[in-house]
């Protein structure tokens, strides 16, 4: 018999420990059943294949009541099925890792007054935090996957909540029920649209993760005036792009890449910038196409892979401290100038790194001299 008081418990514990002391958020996190919204879901398995699971199979509980990102679908029309074999897909909708979403939520600093739009409702239970937190009429949420939206339709009024769901392109928003004082992005996109800060109140924040595959940049941002600004969180977040984005297949590019011959020189800092964290994200926002793929070979040092949709790529030899470089871009050049940037900015923390975005929907970034 599975103890969902203890579990829920000890699953808020974990958030507290990480940080989130809004007691109201909190609160939400404990009442709202994360089983409603996440019935099955994939597990990957050792092979790289994904295993539907669901209340039959051992762990699903631990699994829910976990900090983890449960993935829900993959390639936008496979759901889990946990009687069938383990299939090959890419993830295409998840329930986001809990500690991410209490971390955004948080930063939205709502007192309980404020109405919200959410872009990309999924599985629907981040609308349900909050409409547990702020109530349903002052929730609207927008997904493009049409399948998807009416399950978190059911699955919202499932727990007694019946804010307003709506299908379309979360870059448009949802102007007929605008302005909001909020609106919190649970898809990654490219850039910050217009028209969510067109649907923006004056003085209003927009929570939003950036779609780099280098730095996981997650911003708040102020509207004054028809033009927003603010600056990176102290952490970083990343969720699945928005639909409407071209994802690059690492592993094609790779298939390419490796009967193509490069320019080959030694490397002036190691490929271990792009995992220290406030670089990272320098890195990534200079560099917003890129994609990385570590891999050993068999018989080989450990290598690091750029890829650009142009077709140039770069490789990093972890052990002979080389690159070897190919295409239009040499992308590990422009890793280390943007590195050297960095350095020359007195080395800035993520949150004193800032972000505009100007009526024009120009994407300006600034450094604070307090960093």
């Amino acid at each position: 018999m599975t103890d969902l008081d203890a579990l829920r418990a000890a699953y808020v514990e974990q958030l507290r420990r990480q940080g989130i002391i809004d007691v109201d958020w909190l609160r939400a996190f404990h009442t709202v059943p994360r089983e409603v919204f996440v019935p099955r879901f994939f597990r990957q398995a050792p092979d790289g294949r994904w295993q539907g699971v669901d209340a039959s199979c051992p762990h699903y509980w631990t699994h829910i009541y976990s900090d983890r990102s449960l993935v829900t679908q993959l390639d936008k029309m496979r759901d889990p099925d946990p009687h069938a074999e383990p299939v090959a897909g890419i993830p295409s909708s998840s329930s986001s890792q809990p500690s991410l979403m209490a971390y955004m939520l948080d930063a939205l600093s709502v007192t309980g007054r404020e109405r919200v739009l959410e872009i990309g409702t999924g599985t629907g239970y981040n609308a349900a935090l909050m409409a547990h937190r702020l109530g349903e009429d002052a929730v609207t949420t927008v997904e493009i996957d049409p399948t998807i939206t009416e399950r978190a339709r059911r699955a919202l009024a499932q727990v007694g909540f019946s804010p307003a769901v709506h299908v379309s392109d979360g870059r448009d928003g949802w102007p007929d029920a605008g302005p909001y004082d909020r609106i919190i992005a649970t898809c990654s996109v490219a850039y910050v649209p217009l028209a969510w800060l067109h649907q923006t109140t004056e003085g209003g924040h927009i929570v939003v993760s950036l779609w780099r595959p280098i730095g996981s940049p997650l911003v708040r941002l102020t509207v004054h005036d028809g033009v927003a600004y603010g600056r990176f969180l102290p952490t970083g977040g990343s969720f699945m792009p928005a639909r409407a984005h071209p994802i690059l297949n690492e592993q094609d590019a790779l298939r390419v890449a490796v009967n193509q011959d490069g320019h080959v020189r030694e490397t002036a800092y190691p490929c271990s910038i792009l995992d220290e964290d406030a670089v990272a994200l320098w890195i990534g926002l200079h560099l917003p196409d890129v994609h990385r793929l570590g891999l050993t070979p068999v018989d080989g040092d450990e290598q690091l892979w750029l890829f650009a949709p142009d077709g140039s790529w770069s490789m990093v030899d972890v052990g002979k401290n080389t690159v070897e470089q190919y295409g239009p871009r040499r992308l590990w050049d422009d890793v280390e100038r943007a590195n050297a940037e960095w350095e020359r900015a007195g080395r800035p923390a993520r949150d004193h790194i800032g972000l505009t975005v100007t009526r024009s929907g120009d994407h300006q970034l600034t450094i604070d001299d307090a960093s």
